[in-house]
């Protein structure tokens, strides 16, 4: 074999192997991540109290009674722009006894002001959008991972959250889970 030959394999050999480690890397992240997800799930809603963009104080208890989603999201989330068409259709439809809070993790990503208005301005969401701040992201899926957006919620009428789904869901997978939370 030629040097250039044996050159050629070994650079082969070495891309396999850089692109193998990044698949299994990668592969590890997202399933410990899921775990933080889904360690919510089964236990009740943590208190809190977070305003949304128009003044209001919402707590945990002002969601007790009725099924409630909080659609995680961010600025600069191409899966959150993906997924805010079925969000906003999903808005649209949900019965009175549910209530969808959208969650922003910009300040806790330390995100620029401008460039969250910007972000809301541009989703149009019809529903109340509350900042999230540090303690309220570490409750469900940790500050670590506020990254990982977006990620939704549903919670159940006696505030037992019942699921997390990771990643850019559709209306119909939401109202799935909705229905199962009855």
């Amino acid at each position: 074999m030629s040097r250039r030959t044996v050159f050629s394999l070994v650079l082969l050999l070495l891309t396999v192997l850089l692109a193998g480690a990044w698949f299994l890397v990668t592969g590890l992240i997202r399933a410990h991540v899921d775990d933080l997800i889904q360690h919510s799930v089964g236990k009740p809603m943590p208190d809190f109290s977070l305003a949304d963009r128009a003044g209001r104080v919402w707590t945990a208890a002002d969601l007790k009674g009725k099924r409630a989603v909080l659609h995680f999201f961010r600025s600069r989330c191409h899966s959150c722009d993906v997924e805010a068409p079925a969000v906003l259709e999903l808005e649209a439809s949900l019965p009175e006894d549910t209530v969808l809070l959208h969650v922003m993790t910009d300040a806790v990503l330390a995100f620029p002001a401008e460039l969250t208005a910007e972000t809301i301005a541009k989703k149009s969401f019809q529903r109340p959008v509350l900042l999230a701040d540090a303690k309220f992201v570490d409750a469900f899926h940790t500050v670590k991972w506020s990254n990982v957006t977006p990620v939704t919620y549903v919670v159940d009428a006696a505030g037992v959250i019942r699921f997390g789904l990771r990643g850019a869901q559709t209306r119909g997978a939401i109202e799935e889970a909705l229905a199962a939370a009855r």
